[in-house]
């Protein structure tokens, strides 16, 4: 994995294998990391740089459906 790689980008790859290991308290633990990486890294003049939201909410949305099974 390469360095330059935004920090989310990473949490996003660790909270896909924690989905597919069915680790669902891992795979929360890894939205809220996300959370405070979005929050800390996004905006203006920021490092995150994101400007496609959609594998975020499909995050979120992955992880509400693992929840209610």
């Amino acid at each position: 994995m390469s360095n330059n790689r935004r920090l989310s980008d990473k949490i996003l790859l660790a909270f896909e294998q924690a989905c597919t290991q069915k680790n669902p308290v891992v795979a929360e633990l890894l939205i809220r990391a996300l959370e405070l990486a979005l929050t800390a890294e996004g905006g203006p003049g920021k490092t995150d740089g994101r400007e496609e939201m959609g594998p975020v909410v499909e995050a979120y949305a992955r992880l509400k459906a693992m929840q209610d099974v």
